[in-house]
């Protein structure tokens, strides 16, 4: 319980830190990576003969590199059989939850989202 405090104060006083949400959407994105080949079946090997780079290239992707372009994330996305969606939304706004919707006759995917304030 007393750490439980001791974490939640630490993340309240680090919550508005520029580098704090940099590494949060990183790490985020990565995990997304992850999820992707595993249900994929495709190795790091495989991913970086995909996007035509080495395999210590997607070992730096997947520990977090800070210096992915979107033109990388979208390369990315293309080869895991996915579109990169980025958004912007109000400061004192969260997201709560994203689900995709295939693509009807041709119409564009509608990618929904839920917000709530804080």
């Amino acid at each position: 319980m007393k750490e439980e405090k001791w974490l939640n104060q630490l993340l309240e006083k680090y919550k508005d830190d520029l580098e704090f949400r940099m590494e949060g959407l990183i790490l985020d994105f990565t995990e997304k990576i992850v999820i992707k080949m595993r249900e994929s079946n495709i190795s790091r090997a495989e991913l970086a003969r995909r996007l035509g780079v080495s395999k210590a290239f997607v070992t730096k992707l997947l520990n977090g590199n800070p210096n992915l372009t979107i033109k990388t994330m979208m390369s990315i996305a293309d080869v895991l059989g996915c579109d990169l969606n980025l958004d912007i939304y109000p400061k004192g706004f969260e997201i709560r939850s994203y689900y995709a919707s295939p693509k009807k006759q041709g119409k564009t995917m509608a990618l929904k989202k839920r917000t709530a304030k804080k």
